[in-house]
């Protein structure tokens, strides 16, 4: 068999390394400013509080399933509270803040790599930082800027391997991947795309045999922390089956994640957030981008490979149907961002100096007016009654400025309803929580309080098991809707305190 030939002449890559980095260093330090500044600094809602309590009780699986898990977040997230620099909600957002920050700055690498064109760069990576859903989880305790950090890094690792053909992007872009996947399994859709960049260039004789293994090996390391944790269940649980299906789903996702319709309310609904993320020239941009790459000379092999994982992406969300399903939607707005540069390359390229000022102009005053535009959007949306039906009414919380809003700083619901609820309780009292998206939080501020003093117990654990009876212990009542008073047992009332409710006997006769 003939050897396989050596390596092609690797290209430079495009522009000057030392001002690449200084841009990026730039771009990084002030988003990530600008996102500590407004990052929410108290315990939260749903996944994020639960994220939360994990880290500080040092759980690393999740009890829901192992596709839950999110080792590399979670151990991230170890590492920043045991810095004790600040209190640990803060602390572990700011991971989100910080990666946020990355994915950013990458996305200007990653164009300015494509189109040496500095203009499109910060306008790609400009766009991506105030986009609503980016900003709002760069600002909460979340998997997704994490997850958007590292496929932008991937990203640009293809894009200079696809100029350069030198192996080290290769193992960059495949050991990025790995650690994508120990963060989020929405790295996996990324996965098949690399492998086939991978296998089409041992077929030209761009790289060799060898430097393929060393991809997988790398790979095989970044998606370490989570096999071993798959490999460490499957060894405690001796279910091959039941492992696999919780690394792969969870418990109770299985449907929702294969799931293969699309109904019309979704795509709306869809639609919807994906022109609040970008209410300027981005998505118009990403489209002329994908048409016109030629132009500005984006290699083939880049071109298509993100075009694939834009598509794969964006076909996985939209028939993904959950609560927060717009936060899915981050991965692809990378991708998507990408492409905006790369039309706005081709926008401002082969026209008159004057005409390129212009549209430059143009396209970033429409970046600066997306916060502003921000911060009348859950007034404009109270206004129409967007969510309708949907409100969910929880302790404290305007559901418009908690969805609508950006800046998680401006949203302390959780914190103040989870506060309130574990001083009326006491530290010998009982807290019963109808919700479990609050739950977490609750346990977060009683978890200096041992168990067996404060008992904090679900809405049907009360209901079936009695383990609530009245007593002369506080009982505190943290409703799913406050406008919806619970049930009282017999000689007793509920006192509705603020948004809680506090249980209160009924004197004899009256």
């Amino acid at each position: 068999m003939k050897p396989a030939s050596p390596a092609s002449p690797s290209v430079e890559p495009r522009g000057n390394p030392r001002a690449v980095c200084t841009v990026w260093f730039a771009l990084f330090f002030i988003s990530f400013l600008l996102y500590a500044a407004t990052a929410n600094r108290g315990a939260q809602w749903q996944d994020s509080g639960y994220h939360i309590l994990r880290v500080v009780s040092q759980e690393p699986v999740n009890p829901l399933g192992l596709a839950l898990s999110h080792p590399l977040h979670h151990w991230l997230g170890r590492t920043a509270v045991s810095l004790n620099l600040f209190e640990p909600c803060f602390a572990i957002t700011l991971l989100s803040g910080l990666a946020a920050a990355i994915a950013g700055a990458n996305i200007f690498g990653c164009v300015q790599a494509l189109t040496r064109s500095w203009t499109a760069a910060l306008f790609a990576a400009l766009s991506l930082a105030v986009a609503h859903t980016f900003w709002q989880m760069a600002t909460l305790t979340e998997t997704y800027t994490l997850a958007a950090a590292l496929l932008s890094g991937e990203c640009w690792c293809l894009i200079l391997y696809a100029q350069t053909k030198r192996p080290a992007y290769l193992w960059g872009m495949l050991l990025l991947n790995g650690l994508g996947i120990s963060n989020h399994l929405l790295a996996v859709l990324i996965t098949p795309v690399l492998a086939v960049v991978a296998v089409i260039a041992l077929r030209r004789r761009d790289i060799r045999v060898q430097a393929i293994a060393v991809g997988a090996v790398l790979w095989l390391l970044g998606a370490s922390p989570y096999g071993v944790m798959v490999a460490s269940e499957w060894m405690r649980s001796g279910n091959a089956w039941a492992t696999i299906e919780s690394a792969l789903f969870g418990h109770g996702y299985r449907d929702d994640v294969l799931n293969t319709t699309i109904s019309a309310g979704i795509m709306i609904k869809v639609l919807g957030f994906v022109i609040i993320n970008f209410p300027n020239l981005l998505l118009p941009l990403a489209a002329y981008g994908m048409l016109s790459a030629s132009k500005v000379n984006v290699p083939t092999t880049a071109r298509r490979a993100l075009l694939t994982g834009l598509v794969l992406h964006t076909l996985f969300v939209v028939r993904y149907s959950t609560v927060d399903q717009h936060t899915f939607f981050l991965s692809a707005y990378v991708l998507l961002a990408i492409f905006g540069g790369i039309g706005f390359s081709a926008w401002t390229t082969s026209t008159s100096t004057n005409k390129r000022r212009a549209r430059s102009v143009i396209a970033f005053a429409a970046i600066a007016w997306t916060p502003l535009l921000y911060s009348f959007l859950p007034n404009l949306a109270r206004h129409w009654r967007v969510l309708g039906s949907a409100e969910r009414h929880k302790p404290y919380r305007d559901d418009y400025e908690y969805l609508f809003t950006p800046w998680s700083i401006a949203e302390k619901s959780a914190e103040r309803m989870s506060r309130e609820a574990v001083a009326l309780a006491g530290a010998n009292g009982v807290i019963i929580v109808e919700d479990r998206m609050a739950e977490f939080a609750v346990r977060y501020q009683a978890r200096d309080i041992p168990s067996d003093r404060l008992r904090i117990i679900g809405d049907v654990d009360w209901r079936k098991g009695g383990s609530a009876v009245p007593s002369k212990q506080p009982v505190v009542y943290v409703p799913l809707n406050v406008n919806k008073a619970p049930e009282a047992p017999e000689s007793y009332s509920w006192r509705r305190i603020g948004d809680l409710y506090l249980l209160h006997p009924v004197p004899p006769g009256s």
